[in-house]
Order: C-alpha cells, then structure tokens, then sequence
C-alpha cells in the first residue's frame, strides 16, 4: 500500500521559514526511494503563492521550487459544501481545508495509506467525526516521520528541522490558551510524533511484501527467458512452466504491430481473442491444483501481459467501431493493469475509457476517469495536458464550469511552459476525438493546437493542422455545432496569444472555412453509367472514414473524406463493413457511379455525392496499428 502526504499551508509557510537550502533535495529522495507522494489542492496554491524559503540564497518562490514534486487534484465545489453542511457550519474548517479532507478521503478509498499533515486540530475532530478514514499529523511530525525514512545525512537535518517547527507550532498552541482549551491538540501532538516510532518498528519486521515482490520478479525473469537464481526457482516450483506460455501474447502483438498498418482488423482481432483463450485455458489448467497463495503470485505475474492484450483488443475494436466491446476489453486491461501496480499502464487505460465515455455522451464518468488519469500522471511525472484538458471538456458539458475552469487553468501552466510539446499533445487528442466521431469537440481543440504552432514558428505542424481541421469541419454537422455551446469560450483560456498571432490564426480559420465551403457543394458532375473510380478519386489516393452509418436492414453508407474531393458517401448494400472514423480506403481496379445526395442526406452527413461501387471486394479498408500499443 502505497504512503501519501496531503499538505495544508501552513506545513509550507513553516517550511519557508526554517528549511535549509538542501531541505527540497532530501524530501525528493526520501520520496522517490519509499514509493510516496504529496497531494495538495488549488487552494493551497492560493494560499502560498507568496510564501519565500526565507533561509535561501536569493529567498526563491517557495511554490515554484515545489511545483514538480506536488500532486495538484481540484475537488468540486459541490463536495466541499456537502461535507461543511455534514459537519456543521459552526464546526466545518474552511474552504481550502475541507477541500484537502475530501482529497486525503478519495486517495484512501483508492487503497492508499494517507496522512493529512496540519496543525489545525479541528482538521482532525472533523474527519474522525465524517469518517473521512485518512490519519492526522502536524508538520512537525510529518518532517519527523521523512527523517525517520531517510539515510545519515538526511535524518539529521530533518530531525533537526523538525524540532524547530515543534517549537513553533507549541508557541503558536500556547498563545491562543486563553481562546479554547489546547490541551487535547497537545496531547494529539504528541500523540502522533509517538505513533511514528511504533509504526517503524512494525514496518521493520514486515517483510513478507518485500519477499512476494521478489518471487514475482524472479518469475517475470522466467517468463521473459533471463537468468534466475536456483533458490528462486526452488521457492516458485512449478510456476515458471506454467506461466510460460504469456510470452506468446507479446510476441504476437509484436507481430502484427510490426507492419504499422493492417487492413483486417477483423481478423487481427479474431486471432488475438483465439491466442489469448488458448493461454488463459492453458495457465487456468496448470494453476488449477495449485494452492491459493501460489496462483496469486502467477496471476500477478501474468497480469502485465494480459494488460497489453487487452488493451490491444480494446483498440481493435474501437478501430472495428466496436465501442460496446472495446469498453469491455479496457476495463479488463484496467483490471490487470492494477495486479502489477502499474500506474502508468492504469492512466493509459482510464484515458482510453474516457475517450469511449465522451462518445457514450457519459460526461460524469469521463470527467471522473480523466480527472483518476491525470492524478496517475502527476504520480508517476509524465504530460497530465490531455487528461487534464479532456477532464476540462468533461466537466464543462456536465455544467461543473467552475471545476471545469480550474482544470483549464491548470492546462494553461503546461501551454504557456512548452507550446511545442503542447502541439502535439493537443494534435494527439484532436485526433482521438475524430476517431469516436466527435468532429465538434475536435474542432476546438485542434483550434488550439493551431494556435500553439502559429506563436512557436512550426510551419511543418501547422500545414498538417490545416489538413486535420478541413477533416474536422467535414464530418460536423448541426448537432455538433449546437451540442457544445459555450465550449469556445472556456478553451480560450487554454493559450493566450499575442495580437500578431490572433491575427494569423484568424487569417487561417478563415482559408480553411473558404476550402471546407467550395468543399461542401454538390459535385459538379454525377452520372448513372459505370466508369473509371479514377474519374473522381485520384489513383492511389486513399479516402479517410468520417463514420459508418447503417441503416435498419444492415445497409452501410461509409461517409468518407478527401482532401481534394470533400465529403462523399460509399454506398455499400451488402453491409458487412468492419471499419471506423479514421480508417483509409482505398479503391482498387473497379468502376463506380455516382448520384446527388438527397436533401436529409446532405443536412445529416454534409456529403457532396453518393458514390455507388461495382465491386465491393476491390475496396480495402485500413487501420494504423501503430495506436494498438501505446
């Protein structure tokens, strides 16, 4: 079980005032070395955005110094106000407090040890009484508990730091005697700084996680072929042949994400399910006689392998068009993903059921997922923009706007730090949000991206957002456009850019609105008789799927895109199409006629022609495998 910190401000205005120039070094080791972290929430920020390291060099921003080692979640207005009524005006902490109570509540029931670290006492009589199952400690203590955990060196310096905010913080509880009786928060004081020493020695007698954490590892080793130690193997018994067998998923991942592209993604999906039953039967019958404890070490073992397994079958069939089932091969890769505590494999995965949340119109548990993801991300360092600007969106559809704003606001930090790095975060989401055919929300995200690589000079990414926004423009239609009311306005906070640059910006939209226009009038010419596809699509020139709709007898019009040609309907009787926004086709060798749309058609799809093909079987729709393993 992972330890984690949620700070209140005056943990860092004492640490401003007293730490040495060397305090942010240890605190980063102690942390990396003991699997810990420390969660704070936007109004901690707020509370400390003028607080200095008084005892440095130059008195550097305290928050800035920190900035890359705090966990910032945004807890909803509505849950800060349904704890203080639950708890009672008169007696309910502020704001900003409650707000950390909620967060150290969420972060233990996700199955963390945590430690609200203030000395504000009524902080911990409020959360025995809401029942929040998260402890108490003052930063005294806490400073206490990271020296106990830390090596010589950095033992006596926060040994030492930590006798001087004790000192503070017993002065500070001793001049308000006169106001309420201290004597309980003394005794709570002392209380914890005791219970630190109890817990260190339980934990140094605890070694059984420390030896199944090896066991595992060494049977990993196994699996993957690598040398292991003959005490190892005698402890695992049995475990290394019966586990052997995983090593074929990733081998067949390997091979058919190799080419880049596919163009069966039906059968790339059959032969994946059909390898992955074999190897569940296969271990499911060795494991069988084996005692729990021993099943539990392999399942643990195993999971990685089936998380990337899963996770492939979750992209397959949302590249099928899937949705159903790609949501249920995700939430298993979740599942796995969580056996071998890997937090980055469990983001990716919440990332990827968020996008299928987006397309279910389930804005509450996209938010919910996306905002899970983005906490994973600051755990473990890694880009939080899309999480946190897709969490945004989500919020802002549910009508959360103020939680909607602070996610923004946070998403324009990153922005403004690295708009190139921006580009491509903000590219990648754009283009996940047209491949759940979503063309409205990736408007205003791509609109940004644009803006990013108008103010940083990337004329190469810039002509490519063109290309991806004159797509985008293609497959909206009228729902889109109204659906997302309101949504500019709060993406404008995203990036703020110069004059010159709005300008251009403006300059570009209004080239691409002029080609997405010319782009959306009927085909100059139709006719009835069979020709050449050639006449209309350029050879070798690959269409891109906006959607598939089917209609009730199971008849597909594919609504297609081509930069030079705009929108146009494939219309395709037989059904059967195993294809999904953002697949190619191409037609290969056979004649095509074409017809204007009808009216519902053109105001539905924004489709320039129908396109009727002589034989379905020379078309051949394809897939980018490179998005199978992310």
């Amino acid at each position: 079980m992972s330890n984690v910190w949620v700070v209140d401000s005056n943990c860092f205005i004492h640490v401003g005032s007293m730490a040495p120039d060397n305090f942010l070094k240890d605190l980063s080791g102690i942390l990396e070395s003991g699997d810990s972290a420390l969660y704070v929430t936007p109004g901690v920020h707020d509370e400390v955005r003028t607080v200095r390291f008084q005892r440095w060099a130059g008195q550097p921003n305290l928050l800035e110094k920190f900035r890359d080692i705090l966990i910032t979640v945004t807890i909803d207005e509505a849950e800060v106000r349904a704890l203080a009524q639950h708890i009672g005006e008169k007696a309910s902490p502020q704001d900003v407090d409650l707000s950390l109570m909620i967060l150290g509540s969420k972060l233990a029931h996700e199955g963390k040890k945590v430690t609200l670290v203030s000395d504000d006492y009524k902080m911990t009589t409020t959360g025995e009484k809401a029942n929040l199952n998260f402890e108490t400690c003052p930063p005294s203590t806490f400073l206490q508990r990271l020296a106990d955990l830390g090596n010589s060196g950095q033992r006596s310096r926060l040994r030492s730091l930590s006798r001087r905010v004790r000192a503070a913080e017993m002065r500070y509880a001793i001049s308000r005697a006169g106001q309420y009786d201290i004597q309980a928060k003394l005794t709570w004081m002392v209380d914890s700084l005791l219970s630190s020493r109890v817990a260190l020695s339980e934990d140094a007698e605890d070694v059984t996680s420390s030896d199944e954490s090896k066991l595992i590892s060494a049977l990993n080793r196994s699996i993957r072929g690598e040398k292991v130690k003959n005490s190892m193997l005698n402890k695992l018994g049995s475990l290394p042949d019966i586990c052997a067998p995983v090593i074929r998923l990733d081998e067949h991942l390997s091979s058919m994400t190799s080419g880049g592209t596919s163009d069966d993604i039906n059968h790339a999906y059959d032969s994946s399910v059909e390898l992955l039953s074999e190897i569940l039967e296969i271990t499911g019958n060795g494991l069988a006689p084996l005692g729990e404890e021993m099943a539990e070490l392999a399942h643990r073992a195993m999971a990685g392998h089936l998380y990337r397994m899963e996770s492939a079958l979750g992209m397959l069939s949302k590249m099928s068009g899937n949705l159903r089932v790609s949501r249920l091969h995700l939430s298993r890769a979740l599942y796995n993903a969580t056996l071998v505590d890997d937090m980055g494999a469990e983001m990716r995965a919440m990332h990827q059921l968020g996008l299928l949340a987006i397309a279910a119109s389930n804005w509450h548990r996209a938010a919910m997922l996306f905002e899970t993801a983005d906490r994973q991300s600051q755990v473990i360092g890694v880009n939080r923009l899309g999480h946190l600007v897709l969490a945004g969106i989500s919020r802002h559809l549910c009508g959360d706007e103020d939680l909607a704003k602070s996610h923004l606001d946070a998403a324009n930090d990153i922005v403004s730090e690295d708009q190139v790095e921006a580009i491509s975060v903000l590219t990648t989401i754009g283009n996940s949000l047209l491949a759940i055919d979503c063309p409205g929300l990736a408007i205003e995200i791509l609109d940004e991206a644009m803006e990013c690589a108008i103010e940083s000079g990337q004329q190469d990414k810039l002509d490519m957002l063109a290309e991806t926004l004159l797509l985008a423009n293609t497959a909206l239609n009228d729902n889109d456009i109204s659906q997302y009311e309101g949504l500019r306005q709060l993406l404008d906070g995203l990036n703020h850019i110069s004059k010159e640059a709005s300008e251009e910006f403006a300059s570009k939209i209004s080239d691409i609105d002029k080609r997405a226009s010319e782009l959306s009038k009927p085909l100059d010419e139709t006719w009835n008789e069979w020709q050449d596809a050639s006449r209309l699509i350029p050879s070798g020139s690959p269409l891109i799927v906006l959607r598939v709709d089917a209609d009730e007898a199971g008849r597909n019009l594919i609504i297609s895109h081509h930069s030079e040609i705009g929108a146009i309907g494939l219309w395709l009787p037989e059904g059967g199409v195993i294809a999904a926004p953002g697949n190619s086709i191409m037609v290969h060798d056979s004649r095509i006629k074409v017809a204007p749309p009808t009216d519902e058609l053109r105001e539905t799809h924004n489709i320039r022609g129908v396109v009727a093909v002589e034989d379905s079987s020379a078309l051949t729709f394809t897939a980018n495998t490179e998005d199978i393993m992310e």
